[in-house]
């Protein structure tokens, strides 16, 4: 058999909630040089990637894997896959990876900057945002990898290398405030929170780590201990007037960032926007009205490559990852989701915010 069918969720760029199904052939045997099949094994599936598709237009995310139908994309996903096919020379059938694929079954992509660490794709047809991105890690020569964690690794990792470089920004330019975390029970804001916290009494700092979140969501995020402290939306008033604030927004809701910002007026010294979590607020943060910074991960990341190395930057990444999967174990559950039409409910469930927060998706065709 030389055809392989591809199974390929797409989503109507411009009313997220309209989804279908399509399958696509592929033909092993036209592949060019350097090109491979990547077949997904699995994938997770948070607030994260709805982010990916609320911001697919400002931020290019839609470029990524392009359809073939105008007005229709497919959401970046993180997850494992296996070389289906290969065209290339020091790319073999079996092998496994991690990094960034579309919510397909399939995938061809261009191999190049082949090294012992991985791969990337440089595909003609990915309009990429950042190398970044691009990257396929080896599972083999992947120091952060462990077999029997992969639920962990497929709904956190990656959220959590924008945690990791966030943490290092902030240690970067703090000049002491109490740092507050919106969208605090979202996987991004609780590995920066951990990351924050933890390395406290190491930086010698005082600041205090604030989480903000909807009523319902105290508890867990509490139960993380991630955070010094944990406020509802509702009790903003409770925030002690005395204290300087920098707002980390997970959240994108220009509403509660307008709400902090009369509230504590000058004492909110600090705003930086990082995701998208509640892509459905009925208005947004305004960048330049609040003196805002964009924070971009990748920007960081391809900073710190150049600056530590790659095998470097991988080391100290995957001890700071092992530390915080194993700190909060108890608070998430492993949940399979099968098939496409499971896969389409988990999204939509997501986009409407009905999905469970605790909920580590392992998601397979």
């Amino acid at each position: 058999m030389t055809t392989i069918t591809s199974q390929q969720i797409w989503v109507n760029q411009q009313s997220l909630d309209d989804t279908k199904v399509v399958s696509v052939p592929l033909d092993m045997n036209a592949l060019q040089p350097d090109e491979v099949i990547l077949e997904t094994d699995s994938f997770g599936f948070s607030a994260n990637n709805i982010t990916y598709a609320a911001l697919g237009f400002k931020m290019g995310y839609w470029g990524f894997f392009p359809t073939q139908e105008t007005g229709f994309g497919i959401v970046p996903v993180w997850g494992f896959a296996t070389v289906k096919a290969s065209n290339h020379p020091d790319i073999h059938e079996g092998e496994k990876v991690f990094g960034y694929l579309p919510m397909a079954s399939h995938w061809v992509i261009k191999a190049g900057k082949v090294a012992s660490h991985g791969f990337s794709d440089i595909h003609e047809q990915r309009k990429s945002i950042s190398p970044v991105y691009d990257q396929y890690l080896r599972c083999a020569n992947d120091p952060g990898y462990n077999p029997q964690r992969e639920a962990w690794q497929l709904n956190f990792r990656p959220l959590y290398m924008t945690s990791f470089v966030l943490d290092d920004f902030v240690d970067d330019v703090s000049q002491g405030e109490s740092l507050l975390l919106s969208s605090a029970s979202s996987k991004t804001a609780l590995g920066t929170a951990q990351l924050l916290k933890d390395q406290k009494a190491n930086r010698g700092a005082t600041y205090r780590v604030v989480g903000l979140t909807s009523v319902g969501n105290v508890d867990m995020v509490k139960a993380t201990g991630c955070y010094d402290d944990v406020v509802s939306y509702d009790d903003l008033a409770t925030l002690d007037s005395n204290d300087r604030y920098w707002l980390l927004d997970f959240a994108a809701n220009g509403t509660l960032i307008n709400n902090l910002t009369e509230l504590l007026g000058d004492n909110l010294s600090k705003v930086t926007l990082i995701g998208a979590t509640d892509w459905q607020a009925s208005e947004k943060p305004n960048p330049k009205a609040l003196d805002a910074e964009i924070f971009f991960a990748p920007a960081r990341v391809k900073l710190r490559q150049g600056e530590w190395g790659h095998e470097m930057f991988l080391a100290k990444y995957a001890k700071a990852w092992q530390g915080f999967a194993h700190k909060i174990d108890t608070t998430f559950y492993e949940h399979s989701c099968a098939g496409t039409d499971a896969m389409v409910k988990l999204y939509l469930d997501t986009l409407a915010g009905k999905a469970d927060t605790k909920a580590l998706n392992v998601v397979t065709f």
